[in-house]
């Protein structure tokens, strides 16, 4: 249902309880609650028209809290086992210094 069109309706019916009035906090938890509800239809109308967003991988991870042992040995082991891999790439000084004789030979 379009805003414009609840709106319009509003205005258009007679107030029910005319000598009864609402206290500011019940107009403020109607507001949330209506506010509440629209923009949970229209957050959930725009998140089905796209499929493309569902195969979007991942790319933050959060990092682990003190509490969370496990997870801070997982985030340390694969950190280590990483950068050995890193270093595995990289040239030892033999192969630097073969390098460097074979371009300063040419």
């Amino acid at each position: 249902m379009d805003w414009k069109e609840v709106l319009r309706r509003r205005l258009a019916t007679p107030n029910t309880r005319p000598n009864k009035k609402k206290s500011e906090q019940e107009l403020k938890d109607e507001e949330m609650d209506l506010f509440t509800k629209y923009y949970s239809e229209w957050k959930g109308g725009r998140k089905n028209t796209n499929e493309f967003y569902k195969t979007i991988p991942r790319f933050y991870y959060r990092l682990p809290a003190e509490d969370e042992v496990l997870l801070q040995k997982l985030r340390e082991e694969s950190r280590a086992v990483f950068l050995q891999r890193k270093s595995r790439e990289l040239l030892d000084n033999e192969e630097l210094q073969a390098v460097f004789h074979s371009k300063s030979l040419r």
